[in-house]
């Protein structure tokens, strides 16, 4: 026999009552509230068993977030929390309370948006013969390998090489840095997130007051525009619940 148990999605801003979402969750399993005071737990029923994070389980559970934030204030739980009852579940809003009242309050009227800054193989080769023609070491390094015997110029070459590449990163930082630091200056918080591919030079989450989203993504356009000349693509997307904030 199954033993079935208690999976949240999120915690929201609300209660006083339970409310029902229809069949939307896991399993296709009914989606409802649990509350405490004046905040709910968002679960379904599920089998009890280790989650396997799989495409079809996290959309679902994005859509079930997503569905929570139309509503109101949602704090997402990450994949695979479930509980044994609801009691068990209720105990966690009891004991968390003033952590997620806290949360809640701070993530009012806020969305995130997400901004990935990537650097394509051109961009990459239009940075570094930028150093190349500019950069006072390698103008150097070029007049001694000029000047040296074939074996000497072969370890001046690689010194050159390895100040080149040194330079083009310091460049690359420099520029994602001055990214940054132009929208940090717009929103209400940001978070520097881990990049899992090369190509992504910057990976960040932007907390962005709703009354300001409009000037949010009209800044960003310029900063497109502006950077595109040093070969970067910068993506954006978002809305999102706030993952990276809670």
């Amino acid at each position: 026999m199954k033993t079935v148990g208690k999976y949240v999605y999120c915690i929201m801003d609300g209660g006083g009552k339970s409310q029902n979402f229809g069949k939307i969750g896991l399993e296709n399993n009914e989606v409802y509230t649990i509350f405490h005071r004046d905040i709910s737990a968002v679960v379904s029923k599920i089998t009890f068993k280790e989650m396997q994070p799989d495409v079809d389980s996290i959309i679902t559970h994005q859509k079930v977030v997503e569905n929570s934030r139309s509503i109101g204030t949602t704090l997402p739980v990450r994949f695979g929390i479930m509980f044994k009852t609801d009691e068990g579940v209720k105990q966690l809003l009891v004991k968390s309370y003033n952590d997620f009242r806290s949360k809640m309050n701070k993530l009012h009227g806020k969305e995130e948006f997400g901004i990935k800054v990537i650097i394509e193989k051109e961009g990459m080769e239009k940075i570094k013969s930028t150093i190349i023609e500019n950069s006072k070491d390698v103008k150097k390094m070029k007049k001694e390998i000029s000047k040296s015997g074939k074996g000497e110029s072969y370890f001046i070459k690689m010194r050159m090489d390895e100040s080149i590449k040194n330079e083009t990163l310091q460049k690359i930082n420099e520029i994602t840095s001055q990214i940054h630091s132009e929208i940090a200056d717009i929103v209400h918080e940001s978070a520097i997130l881990k990049s899992d591919l090369q190509e992504i030079v910057l990976n960040t989450a932007y907390l962005v007051d709703k009354n300001n989203i409009t000037k949010f993504n009209q800044s960003i356009e310029k900063i497109k525009t502006r950077y595109k000349k040093h070969g970067l693509v910068i993506h954006q997307s978002g809305p999102w619940a706030p993952y990276s904030f809670c």
